[in-house]
């Protein structure tokens, strides 16, 4: 899946995800990483692109009990537990940050 943030600088980025009924799970470092820190800020509004189809989407930080259980989703899809890391260097996955994508209201 790519996805490009509302605004400027444009950028596209690839994203591992997990979908779900109601929406999309995405996750990344929590290294004050460029798209998670614009997202926190507001910036949340994006177009995903899945295949040959693009969506208006919107973005919400989970935290609390419910980012374990996205992320435990997400960590899942990968093949690994949350505890374990995606590659040598990174964090264990249940302290990464983790968001939420839904259809534009």
């Amino acid at each position: 899946m790519k996805f490009k943030l509302e605004g400027f600088p444009s950028m596209v980025n690839y994203l591992s995800w997990v979908a779900l009924e109601d929406g999309i799970i995405t996750a990344t470092r929590p290294d004050g990483g460029y798209w998670g820190e614009r997202v926190k800020a507001g910036s949340n509004k994006a177009w995903l692109r899945l295949g040959d189809n693009t969506y208006k989407m919107q973005a919400e930080q989970i935290t609390g009990a419910q980012h374990l259980d996205m992320m435990g989703q997400w960590a899942a899809k990968s093949g690994r537990t949350l505890d374990e890391a995606l590659y040598e260097g990174s964090e264990p996955l249940r302290e990464w940050e983790v968001f939420f994508w839904t259809p534009e209201q």
